[in-house]
């Protein structure tokens, strides 16, 4: 389904690894939706299920979720009496205007989202008949999987490069092609985003960093619907997808 975006939208970037200022325009963030669409919907076909963007809710309404000032994302599936699958990822206008969102951070956002649907197990115990991966996992599949398969399509935002010393040793220490690294350093700089959000999202208490993990060992996987993992675990379990790592124990129990 092609969706026409006609706002504007403005971001002020900041960071050792980020430009001064950013502007995503509609044509990129349509460009990010296509992204997905070419990457996906081959694959989602043969499993009876389709993938949309920001539908509206009426074509009246082209614009209706980027109006919105909420800085949410979110994933729903509906699956008609065939068996027919529809994915839905929203993205809020008010996460997208975000001090530090870059074109690459949506990326990893929407491949979270879209995690919920096609990650894999565990799944949510959810109380209706929708089966969604938990937070964790779709966390893993954004960062192991699809952030890498959606921005071959996404023109690059700034040079590439790891965030700092530390990250790009990590990426060294397990990668020597330069394919791998350019994905490893640039999977990071989308990270910088994630970090800026979980500051966000816990009121200023969500302070994360790439060599502090969350210590945490649990001995059965949370399942309950509303479950998210520490913001450090989660920003340690897309590391661990990076870095094609096990999953860790956080939140994570084999």
């Amino acid at each position: 389904m092609k969706i026409t975006l006609w706002k504007f939208l403005t971001f002020l970037v900041f960071g050792t690894a980020l430009q001064a200022q950013a502007q995503i325009s509609p044509e990129q963030f349509q460009n990010i939706s296509q992204a997905f669409q070419a990457e996906f919907s081959a694959e989602l076909a043969q499993q009876k299920a389709h993938l949309n963007i920001n539908r509206p809710p009426s074509p009246q309404m082209p614009n209706f979720w980027w109006d919105l000032n909420e800085r949410h994302a979110s994933y729903s599936a509906y699956t008609d009496a065939n068996g027919f699958t529809e994915h839905f990822l929203f993205l809020f206008g008010g996460y997208a205007r975000m001090p530090g969102m870059t074109p690459d951070g949506v990326v990893m956002t929407l491949c979270h989202e879209l995690g919920h649907g096609i990650g894999g197990a565990p799944y949510k115990r959810k109380t209706d008949n929708t089966r969604a991966s938990t937070e964790g996992q779709s966390d893993y599949f954004a960062a192991r999987s699809c952030i890498k398969r959606v921005l071959k399509y996404i023109p690059e935002f700034q040079p590439v490069q790891a965030p700092n010393a530390y990250t790009e040793n990590l990426c060294r220490q397990k990668f020597v092609s330069a394919e791998d690294l350019y994905n490893c350093f640039r999977g990071f700089q989308a990270l910088e985003v994630e970090r800026i959000f979980f500051r966000h999202l816990t009121n200023g208490g969500g302070e994360t960093d790439y060599h502090t993990p969350d210590l945490t060992v649990v001995d059965t996987v949370e399942l309950q619907e509303t479950f998210y993992p520490s913001a450090q675990c989660r920003l340690d379990t897309m590391i661990a997808g990076l870095l094609e790592q096990e999953r860790p124990r956080c939140w994570y129990a084999p």
